[in-house]
């Protein structure tokens, strides 16, 4: 009789079974190479999901192990360690309480007591934007010496700053000061009548040389010379003789000190074609003399 020969068995095959929402995470976390499932750890408990890409960073047991290990030596070392960004409310609540104790930060931003130096000027003190910055150092748990220390550091640099400005400005003007004097000193003009003319000159405009701002602007020697030239223009330069003084409802009187008087601004430049008020001096004198006729007549 033959050997009846029983054909092998195949056995069932089981289909996949694709994990839901409430498949514990660890059923698939290990796959069957010995590497770790990352999408496991989307249904990790909802207190720490928000490990997930944390964990999702080790590919084995073993990398996780070793990161691990790795994080506890550095807390042991640092005592803190950064939030990762997605970490929770919670958490980073807990974490700027801890800072806030660490560092002595105050309750209240205004609690910072921060204030101008003494030795800073007002108009460089900004009070608004000194608020922002305590707001700022509360809300990262900034200790107020770090804060002050800060605040110093900055007020140091302004000041800095503030000397380097006044120190340019002295020299800006220094050398408007020098050009208006080389300027009436070629029109042969003392530098006390020509500071004298421009005062009046600019007083005849309507100027108010009591202002700060037209101090400022008379410091310009453009300005100055102008104004000084309205003077001689307008006849006002007649008044600049020392005690002597000259009427304006005299052109005779006038005319004869601009062409004899030596010290009359309008001397040199009547006497001197090539000089550059010459013609300027000219036309006023002619006027003069016609004014003088005009009253004689």
């Amino acid at each position: 009789m033959s050997e009846v020969i029983t054909p092998p068995v195949t056995p069932p095959v089981t289909p996949p079974v694709t994990p839901d929402a409430s498949t514990p995470f660890h059923t698939d976390w290990l796959k069957s190479d010995g590497t770790l499932n990352p999408s496991s750890y989307d249904r990790l408990p909802e207190d720490v999901r928000w490990m997930k890409d944390t964990l999702g960073k080790y590919k084995t047991p073993e990398e996780l192990i070793r990161g691990t290990a790795n994080l506890v030596t550095a807390v042991g070392k640092k005592g803190l360690i950064p939030l990762p960004d997605n970490a929770p409310p919670e958490a980073r609540a807990e974490r700027t309480a801890m800072l806030d104790a660490i560092n002595g930060v105050p309750k209240e931003a205004k609690d910072y007591g921060i204030t101008k130096p003494q030795d800073l000027p007002d108009a460089a003190w900004n009070q608004p934007l000194t608020d922002a910055f305590t707001k700022w150092a509360k809300e990262n748990s900034v200790s107020p010496a770090a804060a002050k220390k800060l605040i110093a550091i900055t007020a140091e640099s302004m000041k800095g700053q503030l000397a380097s400005q006044s120190q340019y400005e002295k020299d800006f003007f220094d050398g408007h000061a020098k050009a208006f004097e080389a300027t009436v000193r070629q029109e042969n003009i003392a530098i006390d009548k020509a500071n004298a003319l421009a005062e009046r000159g600019a007083t005849a405009l309507g100027f108010d040389l009591q202002k700060p701002e037209m101090q400022m602007l008379m410091k310009n020697s453009a300005v100055r010379l102008a104004m000084m030239r309205h003077a001689i223009q307008t006849g006002e330069d007649s008044f600049i003789k020392g005690d002597e003084q000259v009427g304006d409802n005299n052109p005779m009187a006038l005319a004869q000190d601009a062409t004899h008087n030596k010290a009359n601004p309008l001397y040199e430049p009547l006497h001197d074609p090539s000089h550059p008020q010459h013609r300027m001096a000219k036309e006023k004198l002619d006027g003069w003399w016609r004014a003088a006729s005009a009253k004689k007549s």
